[in-house]
């Protein structure tokens, strides 16, 4: 059956962890375009949950914040999480994906960011505006960005970070994915995180300048495009809001306002 839609003729390079992706390729294929999987990044608990869970178990913090869905699910599957102090505990959800997972394990969330899913505009909210001699626990997976804990400290709040989850960057042979996009069978990629952008150049290496100068990105935020323009990247698709729709609905405004279509050839 000839698939039909706006993104009907079109293949899209998916590098979401596997875990995260189906949402959003579900999203691609309805509006008739294909999403090829390739993830670059895996989530995997940490290897010493101690230092969180005795973070998470005190009970005097005013907020905790979770900054991803995998937050939340690496937390709840931590069985000594008693979750005793969260009667009195507000807690911030960065993003619509992540306040749906604190309702899929019964947790409420108080406050999400918009118009932006993002730390700053949680920093601009009116209840992180005002922090001084509050207690902040963040919610987080192995590094990442300082900016959220280092604003808040400057505002005078206490903070830490709970770190439950941590991301590996999967061992896979590039070869075939590299030979079809030079073909022509990749005709956007899609980059959700600084991160997978990095593995995402990594991977392509020496073909990574090629690839990019001719290949739209769709990315979230304008700090992952800034990085992409960077990298070498020169047609961006910058998805407000960062949500599975909205990424989707930023590539079809693309292609409706005259992006270039073609049919891809056979990929393995």
């Amino acid at each position: 059956m000839v698939a039909t839609g706006p993104l009907a003729g079109r293949t899209l390079l998916v590098t979401r962890p596997a875990d995260q992706a189906e949402g959003l390729c579900a999203l691609i294929e309805a509006a008739g375009g294909r999403a090829w999987r390739w993830p670059l990044l895996e989530i995997v608990p940490v290897g010493d949950a101690a230092p969180a869970l005795a973070l998470l178990n005190r009970e005097d913090w005013d907020w905790l914040v979770f900054v991803s869905a995998n937050a939340v699910r690496c937390a709840a599957g931590l069985q000594s999480w008693t979750r005793r102090g969260l009667g009195s505990t507000r807690i911030a959800a960065v993003g619509a994906a992540t306040a749906q997972a604190l309702a899929e394990t019964g947790m409420r969330v108080d406050l999400i960011p918009k118009p932006q899913f993002n730390s700053e505009s949680l920093l601009a909210t009116p209840e992180f505006t005002q922090v001084l001699g509050t207690r902040i626990l963040i919610v987080r997976g192995a590094g990442g960005r300082e900016l959220l804990a280092r604003t808040l400290a400057e505002r005078g709040a206490e903070t830490a970070y709970a770190e439950v989850y941590q991301r590996r960057c999967p061992q896979t042979d590039a070869t075939a994915l590299i030979e079809a996009w030079r073909k022509g069978g990749v005709d956007m990629a899609l980059a959700t995180s600084g991160e997978v952008l990095a593995h995402l150049m990594d991977l392509l290496g020496e073909a990574g300048p090629e690839l990019a100068a001719r290949t739209p990105l769709a990315v979230i935020g304008g700090r992952i495009a800034q990085h992409a323009r960077e990298r070498g990247w020169r047609r961006l698709i910058v998805a407000e809001p960062a949500s599975d729709s909205g990424i989707v609905a930023a590539i079809i405004g693309f292609y409706r306002e005259g992006g270039i279509r073609r049919d891809p050839p056979g990929l393995p």
